[in-house]
């Protein structure tokens, strides 16, 4: 009987495409990849995506042998890991990435999501250059909906948390920019210290965490990788 989405080819890019070109599927590798074994915490790094089809997409990685369930399961224990097919993946989502940092069509308005935007932040943030004990960056922008206007991240011990609404701590910096200079900040499209300087981005706080500031913010694996030659992002090219 013929699978659905097969191709009818033996060509190993077509086999392959059966699994990974599904919708969705390779932002959840993606997640995967980055740490995620938990199916709140993959959900949380794809959040468009419907419980019931991210538990199917899950279900067919495990059959294609891409990852796999532990025994026993545990609160503590993760759900799901790369097995070694999953492994071998990490490079080809690097450069699939890569590709799409030079190459893909400009950010749009309604690829601006702040939650997705903080949650991938959590991740690339340089814990070792805070300083000792905890810190509570609260980030806020200005021109989100009300319920996606303030993030609040808790770093301590190496470890960074991502709050939805006041951890109870003391803030130590606030972060207050647009969800566009944020994004395109974290991409490597526009410098962060011109940002801060412009008044785009203001980070208020003590003098010396606020100069530290740039310091703990890795951005993403793909900023360094520069854009198209010959073409600016139109939201950024409309500015000069």
């Amino acid at each position: 009987m013929p699978v659905s989405g097969a191709y009818r080819q033996f060509c190993p890019l077509a086999l392959a495409s059966e699994t990974l070109t599904q919708r969705w599927m390779l932002l959840i590798v993606r997640e995967l990849c980055a740490g995620a074994t938990r199916f709140s915490d993959i959900r949380r790094g794809v959040p468009g995506i419907r419980p019931t089809l991210l538990k199917q997409r899950l279900d067919t990685l495990e059959r294609a042998g891409i990852i796999e369930r532990p025994h026993p399961r545990g609160r503590h224990r993760p759900a799901y890991v790369l097995t070694a097919a999953g492994e071998e993946l990490r490079p080809v989502l690097a450069g699939i990435a890569g590709w799409g940092q030079r190459w893909a069509r400009d950010i749009r308005d309604e690829d601006l999501d702040p939650g997705w935007l903080v949650w991938t932040m959590h991740r690339r943030l340089n814990t070792a250059m805070m300083p000792p004990g905890r810190t509570v960056i609260q980030i806020c922008f200005i021109d989100a909906p009300a319920h996606q206007r303030a993030f609040w991240l808790v770093c301590a011990a190496g470890e960074v948390e991502v709050c939805l609404k006041p951890p109870g701590f003391d803030v130590d910096l606030t972060v207050t920019t647009r969800v566009r200079v944020l994004a395109e900040v974290w991409r490597g499209i526009r410098p962060l210290d011109s940002e801060i300087r412009a008044g785009h981005i203001r980070v208020e706080g003590p003098t010396t965490l606020r100069r530290a500031f740039p310091s703990w913010l890795l951005l993403s694996a793909y900023a360094s990788i520069k854009r198209r030659a010959g073409v600016l992002d139109e939201h950024v090219q409309s500015k000069q």
